[in-house]
């Protein structure tokens, strides 16, 4: 039962920051309010759309997850033959 819980606040709160990703970052709304994260809702809609390159460390992270990935299907490949 927890599980279900937990589940469904952490979709709630993925739906509420794409909410304020939209209304924020795209459309401009709230600029006057809070310039800060309405800059950083803007960076992270251009990053979804592909228009700026993905950070860095996001870029390392993928690459090091890919090479594990197919370190272990060597190794499970050659302990197979």
């Amino acid at each position: 039962m927890i599980v279900y819980v937990v589940a469904m606040v952490a979709i709630l709160v993925v739906a509420a920051a794409v909410v304020g990703l939209v209304i924020v970052g795209m459309e401009g709304r709230g600029r006057e309010h809070m310039p800060w994260l309405a800059d950083k809702f803007t960076r992270a809609a251009k990053h979804l759309n592909g228009e700026i390159e993905p950070p860095e460390s996001l870029t390392r992270m993928v690459e090091r997850s890919h090479s594990g990935h197919r370190e272990r299907e060597r190794q499970h490949s050659a302990a197979g033959r």
